[in-house]
């Protein structure tokens, strides 16, 4: 297995002169990546390293050697802990970043293993929702949705939900699902849509057989009209990706308290 000081690094190959440790990502497959946020971490000076578990890497016991975690999305599900391991050994891993204040951001899959983590219920939701639908915002005086407009067009890729778990404020919803986002504390934050996605990411999902083939499954789902509506929306969703992105940083730069040494 692969230790954390074999994890791939930064991938603009950029040197950081943040005193900082880097941010531990969490990724399921090779082309859910952290895309656009790879610009917004860049821009603050903050590096990251994936751990790549479906390459057989290990999840660490302790969250403290780093300076957040960023969990990535997949196509499995919360509730498949039993052909997937690492899925329980990432909620413990959330659950320990949780009660340190360290800060937390999941997307699609990740923000389901982190209402899983905190207690909440996970599972198939009733429709799958894959494409370019309008999520509108909930909570519009929260620190992380200013100047996020009331509604915008986000790229959807999932047929898991969850519920709210204890405590956590709804931050999004969309038409066919009410929890699009949420947090919880003070920098822990899910995202069931994909707000790091750009055309080129896109594309790439749309020529993996694995999506190809979920997307055949979706009655009446036209790959060529999907790549259409990204060519038109995904440069503004990227915009704007990178003002919340940086606004998630800054905050959690701002309420990250000294983590304890690790074991």
């Amino acid at each position: 297995m692969l230790h954390w000081d074999e994890m791939e690094t930064m991938p603009t190959g950029k040197p950081t002169a943040s005193p900082e440790p880097p941010w531990l990502v969490i990724r399921h497959v090779e082309h859910e990546h952290i895309g656009t946020l790879a610009a917004a971490l860049e821009s603050a000076g903050q590096a990251f390293r994936y751990l790549d578990v479906f390459r057989g890497a290990a999840v660490p016991d302790n969250p403290a050697r780093w300076s957040g975690l960023i969990v990535m999305g997949g196509p499995m599900g919360v509730y498949e802990a039993d052909r997937y391991p690492f899925l329980a050994a990432e909620m413990r891993l959330i659950r320990q970043a949780a009660e340190q204040s360290l800060p937390v951001l999941g997307i699609c899959l990740g923000s389901q293993l982190i209402a899983g983590a905190l207690g909440a219920r996970v599972y198939p939701g009733p429709h799958k929702e894959i494409g370019w639908y309008p999520v509108h915002v909930t909570a519009p005086a929260e620190d992380i949705a200013q100047e996020i407009p009331a509604s915008f067009l986000a790229f959807h890729w999932h047929g898991d939900t969850f519920d709210l778990p204890p405590g956590a404020v709804r931050l999004f919803r969309s038409p066919l699902y009410e929890n699009q986002g949420f947090r919880w504390g003070d920098s822990v934050y899910g995202l069931q849509f994909h707000f790091e996605v750009n055309a080129a990411m896109i594309s790439q999902w749309l020529e993996d057989p694995g999506c190809r083939a979920e997307i055949a499954a979706v009655p009446g789902l036209d790959p060529g009209a999907l790549w259409r509506d990204t060519e038109r929306y995904a440069p503004a969703l990227e915009r704007l990706s990178f003002r919340v992105f940086s606004k998630f940083l800054a905050l959690a730069a701002r309420h990250r308290k000294p983590s304890p040494a690790a074991s």
